[in-house]
């Protein structure tokens, strides 16, 4: 059976993440289909990656959600099924295109606040102006509540990331650092409870009043509904926000492609999926085995740490061609970014969604930009999440 030698073994954050992701992701793709791994062993081909995933009772999720001290049950993701297959039952018509595409009209209004805002400024730090705010904005939108409350949340996710990196001894915080972002993560938790009961007793016109309005057996105790929107806040703003910095960073350093795209608005859903499957933001998803098993030909034994590495499934030659190029005309662009399987991401249709309005609004505003001179425009990694740290542009 594969095991890892923590002493031979490089951890994906040795790899030139920061400057040349796309470097280190070809790396990763050389140590093999199967690659043992200091901090897991690497799944990186895409037939690989797609079976692990379709098989989440081999495959565990709930395993490794089992360590993550949040206090609620993150639902749907730190399940497996049959668990998981009736939160996702219950909750996927909430999360469909048909529920999800109404939110248009107001996301594209905020949308357009945020880049005129930056437009008059000439320039922007893209992370903090538009990236952070704009999920955090649409995620009040679906939960009814007003965008006053956006720091609030986006303060939380930022607090709730440092505490996980601080646990797994990635970036370490002072005492001090470590009690504020506790204290902040329990204010928005005391905010959300509070939330929760005062919908339940009076639902408003939202999703989440909906949500708690479901009787019977498929009803949520109010632990399952905290879980749920803790689950909403960490991977619905943290993906977004680092899946649009990313996708910005690349255009920004790409100018034929940011022409091309301003000059054809059409091109957006295409290229918004395409920026998607260069740059996950959840670049590996982890999952531990539950049996002794074979990827890919390899035999791994029962409770191995085993990642799911989209990065370099969605650069599989076989499905797609010049795969470390941009192409907007790809004509099928099968990517693994939101996930296989039954934990597929449930916010997929709300990401995309995003995604586009932004694009669109901001090349029929803004189609001239470029990096700052001078300006560092770094990728992070922090946990499985990636995003750019900072991204200065000027217009």
């Amino acid at each position: 059976m594969t095991s890892v030698d923590p002493g031979t073994a490089c951890r994906v954050k040795d790899l030139p993440v920061a400057e040349r992701r796309d470097d280190a992701w070809r790396m990763l793709a050389d140590k093999g289909e199967v690659a043992p791994m200091a901090d897991g062993l690497a799944v990186t081909g895409l037939a690989g990656v797609k079976e692990m995933l379709r098989e989440p009772n081999r495959f565990s999720a709930k395993m490794v959600f089992d360590g993550v001290e949040s206090g609620y049950p993150l639902i749907p993701l730190g399940y497996d099924p049959p668990e998981q297959t009736r939160y996702r039952r219950i909750l996927q018509p909430f999360f469909s295109p048909r529920r999800i595409r109404p939110l248009e009209e107001s996301l594209r209004a905020q949308a357009v606040d945020l880049i005129e805002s930056a437009k008059a400024r000439g320039g922007c730090e893209f992370v903090a102006d538009i990236a952070d705010p704009f999920p955090a904005q649409g995620l009040l939108t679906l939960l009814g509540l007003p965008l006053e409350e956006r720091e609030q949340f986006i303060a939380c996710k930022t607090a709730a990331l440092a505490l996980t990196a601080d646990a797994a001894g990635e970036v370490p915080l002072t005492d001090e650092e470590r009690a504020a972002a506790t204290a902040r993560t329990m204010a928005t938790a005391g905010y959300l409870m509070e939330l929760i009961r005062t919908r339940r007793a009076q639902p408003g016109d939202d999703i989440l009043s909906e949500i708690l309005a479901i009787d019977g057996d498929d009803r949520l105790s109010d632990a399952e509904a905290m879980g749920l929107c803790v689950m909403l806040i960490l991977a619905g703003l943290e993906t977004v926000t680092d899946a649009l910095s990313m996708a910005m960073e690349r255009l920004a350093t790409a100018p034929e492609r940011r022409k091309e795209l301003a000059a054809d608005p059409s091109l957006v859903p295409a290229a918004v999926e395409e920026l998607l499957r260069l740059d996950p933001p959840a670049p590996f998803l982890p999952r531990v085995t539950t049996e002794d098993v074979e990827v890919a030909g390899c035999p791994v034994s029962a409770g191995t740490l085993v990642n799911a590495h989209l990065t370099t499934a969605n650069r599989d030659e076989a499905t797609w061609p010049s795969p470390h190029d941009i192409d907007f005309h790809r004509s099928e662009n099968p990517h693994t970014t939101f996930g296989v399987g039954v934990h597929r991401c449930l916010g997929a249709h709300l990401a995309r969604l995003e995604m586009q309005i932004l694009f669109e609004e901001w090349h029929r505003r803004i189609p001239e930009y470029a990096i700052a001179e001078g300006t560092a425009h770094r990728a992070r990694l922090v946990r499985a999440n990636i995003g750019m740290e900072s991204l200065h542009l000027t217009f």
